[in-house]
């Protein structure tokens, strides 16, 4: 019984391993942007609920709005 939950305990984690991989492959070029912005010193400001801009790189709820945001930085 010790090793069904031994294995069942790897397939979370290599689950979990997997979901991360997939979303930071997925959203590579918001996290870059997130990281140049967060060296500048700015910092995630809520905006509430707006459509999202295509001009600018987002993780946006249902493809179509985000409610967090970097911009505007001081620079």
């Amino acid at each position: 019984m010790g090793h069904d939950r031994e294995r069942g305990n790897t397939m979370i984690g290599l689950l979990a391993v997997m979901a991360t991989v997939l979303f930071v492959q997925d959203n590579a070029e918001f996290i870059h942007d997130m990281n140049d912005k967060h060296e500048m010193g700015c910092t995630f400001t809520y905006t509430g609920k707006q459509y999202a801009r295509p001009d600018v790189p987002h993780i946006a709820v249902d493809d179509v709005y985000v409610y967090f945001t970097m911009e505007p930085c001081d620079e």
